[in-house]
């Protein structure tokens, strides 16, 4: 935390935050008038109420928000205007990739063609072939989509257990159902 933001969390100010003008009242009205977001309006709320004179306290009170909040409204405002007091929505800053259904057309191609195909193994192959790294959750619904499934390795049969096997073809292990 840096200096300036200590010095507006203190209880005992020497004197009260006072807001920058960065806009009128008027853009700050119109401003709450065109936004959806309700944690956007409410801190320009608290902004006007600031500019008409009312103390930050009150203001606090009034919006059902700590005094500590409104100060630090009142520092972003102060730093970067009406567009810091903006909710982050989260996301990916670039946005979501689009990916073209082509590349994935050509990689059920390849597929067809036979071998054992892990979705690492179709990374690569993208990468390779069609200089895209896709990430694998991306890769897996692709092609489930294009109505390939996943197969699980199973063991090999010179792995079990010959007992169990041999019990099992002659009917011995059979299962009781009760309630």
């Amino acid at each position: 935390m840096d200096t300036l933001s200590r010095l507006v969390y203190t209880r005992d100010m020497a004197k009260p935050l006072s807001v920058a003008a960065h806009d009128s009242v008027d853009i700050l009205r119109a401003l709450l008038a065109r936004t959806r977001d309700e944690g956007y309006k409410k801190r320009i709320r608290a902004i006007i109420r600031l500019k008409e004179g009312e103390p930050h306290r009150e203001v606090a009170r009034s919006l059902g928000a700590s005094p500590t909040s409104v100060c630090l409204w009142i520092t972003k405002y102060n730093s970067g205007g009406s567009l810091a007091l903006a909710s982050n929505l989260g996301g990916r800053p670039e946005g979501n990739p689009k990916w073209d259904g082509d590349i994935f057309d050509d990689l059920a191609k390849e597929i067809d063609k036979g071998g054992y195909w892990s979705i690492p193994r179709m990374q690569d192959w993208l990468i390779t072939n069609k200089k895209k790294a896709i990430p694998e959750q991306t890769v897996w619904y692709r092609m489930d989509q294009l109505n390939y499934s996943y197969k699980g390795a199973r063991p090999h049969p010179t792995q079990g257990n010959k007992e169990k096997q041999e019990a099992f073809k002659k009917g011995a292990l059979r299962h009781s159902w009760s309630r």
